[in-house]
């Protein structure tokens, strides 16, 4: 257990000291970690809630320490059978695991975090590990994510640094990041998935009650100095337990902590309405796509990890302010966004929603068309990859049954999809124009 000796610590507004050991400094050092003090958590949100200037380092450090609390928290209250299966040595690796695993699962993140997205290269780029990789999928298909570059990143490490990190333990740090890395036979089993750990190391940093949700929604709403990310923390990590299944052990939740998880999962919602889904911070978002597309701006993303560390924020606006006199820059330099016209998705006939895009054409005003969407939670839609249930433990007669939380939770079920947002936006000139265009084709409808 030397491993958990801690001996620094660094400040944080949400959770106090945060200690860590030297072999996390030693990562928290290296290029690839520090590169996220240059990546803005929230990306253009700032132009609407000018506090929320944190970075993805910030936010690094709070999951490395959130995915601590709770993996201890689990171990503590863990079934005998749990201490009987897995060694002191073991319980160690896992818990030095899922913190780096914290500490590492953002790495992959461009400048202006989810805005930069649509601009990564195709996957096949990327110097990916295939030997890490199940069938199906294959890792090479599509457009790249931030999940694939965070793996890129870990291998390099692993294989420049097996020393720091050797690889299988980076392959094991992926596992719990990227559903399609498989863990190595320590974490699966050895062969017997009910012995195995994984399922519930990956809740901790990719599953419904994650480390990493519960930082960034106090993080965020913390810095944006709103309320709506706001939750009980403390009482939710003290409510998880573990047990096992056929598939391995599974994070449980006490049933007297429903109501909390109901809260957690309600903050994630109105967070994402009020915040991540702003207006503003959707069409700044479209600006930087058309600016890049435009060639305004010259920095683009090849694929390789040596073009990936100059992917930092004071690159790309360095370039937006000299490319400023230009369409697309001159809106984000001078912070000038187009004005919501209508908002698509609220209006439930589609037949609707193209006679006002129609009519908007007709009347020669020039409109953006923006979708975007989001997943409060993904539980039951999980594609192609295994899903591993969390337990509700409910005492009955002397006797305690367990339910997935999916059968227990009547919020899980309605919060349980894919949230749309689909809005017309034109310039400012255009506004009261648009208006009365969009105002005449809803009476034309029935809906003046």
């Amino acid at each position: 257990m030397q491993e958990r000796a801690e001996e620094f610590e660094v400040r944080c507004p949400l959770h106090g000291s945060i200690p860590f050991s030297a072999l996390e400094r030693r990562i928290i050092d290296h290029p690839f970690v520090q590169r996220l003090r240059h990546v803005s958590q929230l990306g253009f949100a700032d132009l609407v809630y000018p506090g929320a200037t944190h970075t993805r380092f910030n936010h690094a450090l709070g999951v490395m320490h959130v995915a601590g609390r709770v993996f201890d928290g689990i171990v503590a209250a863990a079934p005998p059978d749990f201490h009987a299966r897995f060694a002191p040595a073991e319980v160690a690796r896992c818990r030095r695991l899922v913190r780096l695993a914290g500490l590492m699962h953002d790495m992959g993140h461009a400048p202006f975090s989810h805005a930069f997205e649509p601009l990564l290269p195709p996957r096949d780029r990327l110097p990916l590990p295939s030997h890490w990789y199940g069938e199906p999928p294959g890792p090479h298909d599509g457009q790249a994510a931030h999940e694939d570059y965070s793996v890129a990143l870990i291998h390099a490490l692993s294989a420049q640094a097996p020393d720091l990190l050797p690889p299988e333990d980076g392959q094991d740090i992926a596992s719990l990041i990227d559903h399609r890395v498989r863990p190595t036979p320590q974490l699966a089993g050895k062969g017997d998935p009910a012995a195995g750990i994984h399922p519930m190391l990956k809740q901790i940093i990719s599953g419904e009650i994650d480390a990493d949700r519960m930082d960034y929604l106090r993080r965020d709403a913390h810095f944006a100095g709103v309320t709506y990310g706001y939750f009980d923390m403390e009482r939710l990590i003290r409510s998880l337990s573990c047990q096992a299944t056929p598939g391995g052990y599974v994070m449980t939740l006490d049933q007297n902590a429903l109501f909390t998880y109901e809260h957690f999962i309600m903050a994630r919602f109105h967070m994402a309405m009020q915040v991540y889904f702003h207006k503003t911070v959707l069409i700044f978002d479209h600006f930087l796509h058309k600016s890049s597309e435009a060639g305004e701006i010259p920095f683009v993303l090849d694929g390789s990890l040596e073009n990936f560390l100059e992917a930092r924020e004071d690159v790309v606006l360095a370039q937006l302010y000299a490319a400023r006199r230009e369409q697309w820059a001159s809106h984000i330099v001078n912070r000038v966004p187009f004005s919501r016209l209508v908002q698509l998705s609220e209006l439930p006939d589609q037949g609707l929603r193209a006679a006002i895009v129609d009519a908007l054409a007709a009347a020669r005003i020039e409109t953006v068309h923006i979708t975007t969407r989001r997943n409060v939670s993904t539980m039951g839609q999980a594609e192609g990859r295994p899903e591993h249930p969390i337990l509700v433990l409910e005492p009955m007669l002397g006797r305690t049954r367990s339910r997935t939380l999916r059968e227990v939770s009547v919020l899980l079920e309605q919060y349980n999809r894919t949230f749309t947002i689909e809005a017309l936006y034109c310039d400012r000139g255009d506004v009261a124009q648009g208006r009365e265009v969009i105002g005449a084709t809803l009476q034309a409808h029935g809906w003046g």
